[in-house]
This record gives C-alpha cells, structure tokens and sequence, in this order.
C-alpha cells in the first residue's frame, strides 16, 4: 500500500520553541549543560513511537519535558518501524534513544530494535521504553539490552530527564 499510496505522516511532533512553563527546571538544565559541556555538543535525545500505536501523548510529553531540559530532541511522530529509529538514531549521532510503546508489541519491536542498533554499531546508545508494561516482559526489555523500562507509575518527568542524563554521564547526577 505505501508503495502504490505513499505514506501519511499524520501532525504529531514536537516544536523547537521552549515552552514557557519551565519553573523548576534550573537544576536539570545545569545537569544538561556539564554533560554536554563534556560531550561536546549538545545532548542529543531520539523519541520513537515504534509499531502501529497511535497514542503519542506520553511521548510528547516526553519530548518537550527534555527539550525545556535543554535536550537537542527529535521526535518524528507514530507508527515508525525499528529500522527507521535505528537509522534516525545512527544519522543524528544519539545519545539516548526513547521509545514509547502502548500497543503490547513492546517485546517484538524492542527486541528488533536493540539488534538493529548492535548490527549499526550503537549497541553503546543506552535506549529507554515506555508503555504499559508488565514486570515480566520488562525484565525481558532488559535482557535485551534495554537501560530503563517506564510504566505509568512512573509519572515524575524531571526523575525521567534526571535518568536520562545519568546514563550519558553517570557523575552528571551522582552528587545529588
């Protein structure tokens, strides 16, 4: 069909502009700005809405969290295969890699997915899922290389960005 049709990318995203509600916020941006004072360039963070699940709010809300953070963000919308994360992440140079999967096809999609970055050589890139996952298939996410699995239970934002700059630098946050 997407040969004959083309593909339809529906209007999802994120936009550059910083959001105006970032109160609170100084520390994470600090933590931000030593880790890519180190890196070099500035923290570069790849959302992914990998299979058919159309529900991109926690992902947005994901993304904009780590661009008022200070996070270079791409995030490029829903239904993204394995392979296109994969090659995103390769051409932008991640540091992290976020994946956000409510569909229940978390153990498919990541599986292939962390293979796929080990054969592109980014089996380095810490990759983090969220979704609606049981304990069991997150254990599962973590055998295949996973570096954090997020559930709703896990609703703190800031302890999420906080995660996220600890596993590009784990000093970053190892004095708070």
């Amino acid at each position: 069909m997407r040969s004959v049709y083309g593909e339809y990318r529906g209007p999802t995203g994120v936009s550059a502009s910083v959001s105006n509600k970032t109160e609170g916020l100084e520390d994470l941006r600090s933590a931000v700005d030593a880790v890519s004072d180190k890196l070099g360039r500035r923290l570069k963070f790849l959302v992914g809405k990998p299979g058919l699940d159309g529900h991109s709010n926690g992902a947005e809300q994901i993304a904009v969290r780590a661009r008022d953070c200070g996070m270079d963000i791409t995030y490029d919308g829903i239904r993204l295969t394995p392979e296109e994360i994969v090659t995103a992440a390769l051409e932008q140079d991640a540091h992290v890699v976020g994946l956000s999967i409510l569909s229940g096809s978390h153990v498919p999609l990541v599986e292939d997915l962390m293979d796929r970055m080990r054969e592109a050589g980014l089996g380095h890139v810490p990759v983090i899922v969220g979704g609606i996952i049981p304990e069991e298939d997150a254990k599962r996410l973590k055998g295949f290389g996973v570096a954090r699995v997020y559930t709703p239970k896990d609703f703190e934002l800031n302890t999420i960005m906080k995660d996220i700059v600890a596993l590009v630098d784990p000093k970053a946050v190892a004095a708070e």
